[in-house]
């Protein structure tokens, strides 16, 4: 754990990567099924305004945003980013389990070098003597 880091800042870390996914997800509802989004039809732009889960979205971001400057305020960046990194994980597992994308060898290769990223950038560094 980083110096002063409490348990409930880690929560915090989970809480804003849950929260940061679940805004993803909430805006792939928002245009799923609806083919691609043109910035040229306003029609569909409207209609995408207010669209529930866009507004979802946009709302688990905001809640994001400010639970992410609580963390910032209590956890060196170079450990809270990483941790974040584990939310590339959530997105490809709801993407496969709620829009049925398609799955590899090679992208679970990829969640394993995630993994193994983020214990090597959270690792504690040794002190200089």
């Amino acid at each position: 754990m980083n110096a002063g880091a409490s348990l409930w800042t880690y929560a915090l870390v989970v809480l804003g990567m849950v929260m940061n996914v679940s805004a993803q997800v909430a805006l792939k509802f928002a245009v799923h099924g609806g083919g691609s989004l043109s910035l040229t039809e306003p029609k569909a732009l409207l209609a995408l305004a207010f669209n529930p889960w866009l507004i979802a979205g946009l709302v688990l971001y905001g809640l994001s945003v400010v639970n992410w400057v609580v963390v910032l305020s209590r956890l060196d960046l170079g450990i809270a980013y990483p941790l974040m990194g584990a939310g590339y994980i959530l997105a490809y597992l709801a993407g496969v389990y709620w829009f049925k994308e398609p799955t590899s060898a090679t992208r679970l290769a990829g969640i394993v070098v995630i993994i193994v990223g983020v214990i090597l950038l959270t690792r504690p560094v040794p002190a200089h003597v």
